[in-house]
């Protein structure tokens, strides 16, 4: 019955717009916290003409179930949610992701999208869909001898390196969970990130710019013991740091990603040096 349902409602989503996207999603085991972060070429205005409108790419990509799990779904945008909904409630529930991702499989424009999974007993599972522009893939894994795990997915990226580098990346830092992504974001920038994206890419940006390869960036962090309000990413969650195109300082970096690292250590800073 559940599978006839889900038939149904995937029979009624509106496919999205494909849009290139890298994103990196860890959890430890041992805390229960789970950290998400992501960057696109797509601009901020572009979230707001979603029909529904979004927030920004958090809103239409993370899934963040505390204590549970954590997922990004990605490439051709489910704009009805639908997707991000499923995820959720399956984390929820304790469905093994691998289930997940086959019960994703009734959405028709499944060979469109990308999904990254994970949850608290370490299962995982991705697709990187065959109709996803290259390159597009997905990574997974676990840092040796810890509960930490991470999942690496990007499509229209520069080149494969681009999550094979963010993957060793995460795994080489020493620090934090959350700097073990921010690792993973910056060496994903370093290879090229979003294909489409230069310092000439408009919207232009009044900051300083070597090299460009997303306007939007996030990165968040859940803890345990935070809690989703009416959404799968709507929780006062310990971190949430975005930047767009529209708030970038001339102080700052155009490239969103090298801006997220400043803010990343000035929110450090702010909380004693810990995150």
């Amino acid at each position: 019955m559940r599978r006839v349902v889900l038939s149904i409602i995937f029979a009624l989503l509106a496919r999205g717009s494909a849009f290139a996207t890298w994103s990196v999603i860890a959890l430890e085991q041992k805390s229960g916290t789970v950290v998400v972060a992501s960057a696109t070429c797509v601009a901020q205005a572009g979230f707001a003409r979603r029909q529904p409108p979004a927030r920004d790419l958090m809103d239409i990509q993370a899934i963040v179930a505390p204590g549970k799990g954590v997922a990004a779904a990605q490439a051709a945008v489910d704009n009805t949610r639908a997707n991000q909904k499923l995820i959720y409630a399956e984390l929820e529930k304790g469905t093994d992701p691998v289930q997940i991702i086959e019960l994703l499989k009734q959405d028709p424009n499944f060979d469109s999208r990308q999904f990254g999974i994970l949850d608290m007993q370490g299962r995982h599972a991705g697709s990187s869909g065959s109709k996803n522009q290259a390159s597009s893939l997905h990574q997974q894994g676990q840092v040796a001898g810890t509960g930490i795990w991470y999942s690496i997915q990007g499509n229209i990226l520069m080149n494969d390196d681009v999550v094979h580098m963010a993957a060793a990346a995460f795994t080489s830092e020493k620090g934090s969970l959350t700097d073990r992504v921010m690792a993973a974001m910056e060496a994903a920038d370093r290879k090229g990130g979003d294909k489409r994206c230069t310092c000439d890419s408009g919207p232009k940006v009044d900051a300083p710019c070597t090299t460009k390869t997303a306007h939007v960036s996030y990165i968040l962090r859940a803890e345990k013991t935070d809690r989703n309000k009416q959404s799968f990413n709507d929780g006062d969650f310990a971190m949430y740091l975005s930047v767009t195109n529209e708030d970038i300082k001339p102080t700052e970096n155009a490239n969103p990603v090298k801006t997220l690292r400043m803010r990343y250590d000035a929110w450090r800073k702010s909380h004693g040096g810990t995150d």
